[in-house]
């Protein structure tokens, strides 16, 4: 959920404040980013928890006054409810952040560590509260870390590890639609992306030059935020292409899902096949669920086996309702309409509709229609990148007898492979025609036609029709991936300021 969210989910407590008694400070307590730290810290960034853990523990006893190993484990936490989604594993574990917290506070804040490790804690289990819908406390742990950061960087101006958390908030704030921007102000929060941008790329030089343990986490962050606000995607995966996959599953991760982004398809699927895995690492059966999509995109008929496996041992509901709507499409291709419906109808029964994919899936399962194969066909080849085989099926989709929601949808397609090609003229004709059917009422073609439109008018440096276009995104409303579309249009303007 995008931050401008949070805030109006937010804005009837925007009066409560938050006071708390001083604790006594520990005069033994310390903050010390030893070798065994970091060890651990690298170990746990490479999803190997159990040995971060273990490492942790061996801390605990030769090194009690130590600290640093309270923040370590946080990121246990973290990565474990994030990729498992369990629920008992939440009620678990959510006591450990405030005896952390409070653990935290009794150390000397003359350390600039002080602030920052209670900032990055609340950071933590604010991802991790946002994962499990839990908005409220997500948005105060957000603006509590903010305001840690922010006081901490007046304390230690010149304390770079700051800005990694700072520059990746100030980004996200940039996203929030200027009709929102009040709302953000009154809660104290400011900032845009290219402020976010500068920020993060001045620690990751101090980081590099100084061999900051801390240089790869930044470095994740600023390449999402480089691909997902398309911002430079293409520098982002030139410097994707250099992250360790081997042993490492975060930057299996990182790197896979840039390649996606950029069009690189088929190095995501090595990618994902090829992942570190065994006991050392943590299960991370979303993995196979975005296999299971790319080899999809390419029509390959081992997606299903892929698809399966997260569907089996997945534990969580987020992506389970696209799962099934993706067996769905994987059975209407390679067999038959009664398995796509029987997918349909489990997509209906199982996972939740918190995400964008899962809301889509859920909304086509309750309509009961069945896809049009050829324009199915066409779209997952255009997802796959594979843009001459999306148009050659687009040809030879007969047009007698297509109803006009099919025909808008053709005339989308036809606009995407057209993009997709390099053939940019044709590419905004088929979007205006997609724009101004009146059929398709609820449907994503017609916004995200505008955004492409304002995308390309972007690259062409005509400024004007691209604002124009991003703007009129907005007035669009109620539709699939609404909160994606949006937040690209706001990213867009942000670029044109």
């Amino acid at each position: 959920m995008h931050l401008f969210r949070l805030l109006l989910l937010i804005a009837p407590l925007i009066c409560l404040s938050f006071t708390s008694p001083t604790p006594s400070i520990v005069p033994s307590s310390k903050f010390d980013f030893s070798p065994e730290c970091q060890t651990a810290y690298e170990e746990i960034l490479a999803m190997r928890l159990q040995a971060g853990q273990k490492i942790l523990h061996q801390i605990e006893q030769d090194d009690p006054n130590n600290l640093i190993p309270l923040l370590l484990a946080n990121y246990i936490d973290l990565f474990q409810l994030f990729i498992l989604e369990e629920e008992a594993l939440l009620t678990q574990l959510e006591p450990n952040k405030e005896k952390r917290l409070q653990q935290l506070s009794k150390a000397s804040p003359d350390s600039p560590y002080y602030l920052l490790s209670q900032a990055e804690i609340n950071l933590h289990w604010a991802i991790i509260h946002l994962k499990y819908n839990q908005y409220y406390k997500a948005f105060w742990e957000v603006r509590k870390a903010y305001k840690l950061l922010k006081n901490n960087q007046s304390k230690f101006p010149d304390f770079q590890l700051n800005l990694k958390s700072l520059g990746v908030i100030h980004a996200l704030v940039g996203t929030i639609p200027d009709n929102y921007k009040w709302g953000a102000k009154i809660l104290g929060f400011e900032g845009d992306i290219k402020q976010g941008i500068q920020e993060l790329e001045q620690f990751l030089a101090y980081s590099k030059q100084n061999q900051n343990i801390f240089y790869q986490e930044g470095l994740n962050f600023h390449l999402f935020l480089l691909t997902y606000l398309d911002i430079a995607p293409k520098k982002a995966w030139q410097i994707a292409q250099s992250l360790p996959t081997n042993d490492h599953l975060l930057n299996t991760l990182v790197v896979s899902e840039i390649a996606v982004r950029t069009g690189h398809h088929e190095q995501s699927i090595q990618l994902l096949e090829n992942r570190p895995r065994g006991a050392d690492y943590i299960d991370f059966w979303l993995l196979d669920y975005t296999l299971g999509l790319q080899k999809l995109y390419r029509l390959d008929s081992s997606a299903k086996a892929s698809m399966l496996n997260f569907i089996h041992n997945f534990k969580g509901k987020n992506y389970v309702k696209d799962a099934y709507q993706k067996l769905a499409w994987y059975a209407l291709l390679f067999e038959d309409e009664s398995t796509y419906f029987d997918y349909m109808q489990k997509c209906l029964t199982y996972g939740t509709t918190n995400m964008d994919a899962d809301k889509s899936a859920d909304k086509w399962a309750k309509s009961g229609k069945l896809l049009h194969r050829d324009l199915l066909k066409a779209r997952l080849l255009f997802d796959g990148g594979n843009y001459e085989q999306a148009l050659v099926v687009l040809d030879n989709t007969p047009t007698i007898g297509l109803s006009n929601e099919h025909v808008l949808e053709l005339n989308y397609r036809y606009g995407r492979v057209c993009e997709g090609l390099g053939r940019l003229d044709d590419a905004i004709e088929y979007y205006q025609l997609t724009m101004a059917s009146e059929v398709g009422e609820g449907s994503y073609f017609a916004p995200k036609s505008c955004l492409q439109i304002g995308k390309i008018y972007e690259w062409q440096n005509d400024q004007e029709q691209a604002r124009n276009y991003y703007k009129e995104c907005f007035q669009y409303s109620d539709y699939d991936y609404e909160n994606s579309i949006e937040q690209q249009a706001k990213a867009g303007l942000n670029r044109l300021k």
